[in-house]
């Protein structure tokens, strides 16, 4: 008796249940460009996105300390690597952040700076139309004053 769900191909080439198909790279990949587009209203969550710069602060107390080489054994060597392996991650760390920290006071300093820059430079603008304005308007309220004079006379 054979299950109808176990099929291996259908007439049309298609991959049935239960079938399972060597898969290379480019068949994820076009796996996963298939199921992004079927529904492209859902946000894609990247992976990287979800890792975590944080890390796991390093222990208070180490219990296994390593005194003389001898009496060590054959793991521990692995275990001071893996130690130290996270140490250097986590000084690494400590200072990709202060340097992003330095970076990023620069970066607000100088955008402070150049936006007193326009400012002032808005103001002797702004200064100047204003001036321009009233020379203008003065003019215009003498000349119409004259025109008065000349008008009653």
């Amino acid at each position: 008796m054979s299950n109808p769900n176990d099929a291996k191909t259908g007439d049309d080439g298609e991959i049935k249940r239960n079938e399972y198909k060597k898969m290379g790279i480019y068949d994820f990949v076009r796996r996963d460009i298939e199921k992004f587009h079927a529904h492209p209203e859902e946000a894609i969550i990247s992976p990287e996105l979800l890792k975590s710069g944080d890390q796991k602060p390093p222990p208070e107390f180490v219990r296994n300390v390593w005194g003389s080489a001898a009496g060590v054994g054959s793991g521990d060597f692995h275990i001071y690597r893996g130690i130290r392996r996270r140490e250097y991650a986590r000084l690494e760390a400590i200072e990709k952040d202060a340097e992003e920290e330095r970076l990023n006071a620069e970066f607000h300093e100088r955008q402070k700076m150049l936006d007193e820059l326009a400012a002032a430079k808005t103001a002797k603008k702004r200064q100047k139309r204003q001036k321009k304005k009233l020379k203008r308007i003065n003019k215009s309220a003498n000349s119409s004053v004259s025109k008065d004079d000349e008008d009653s006379t």
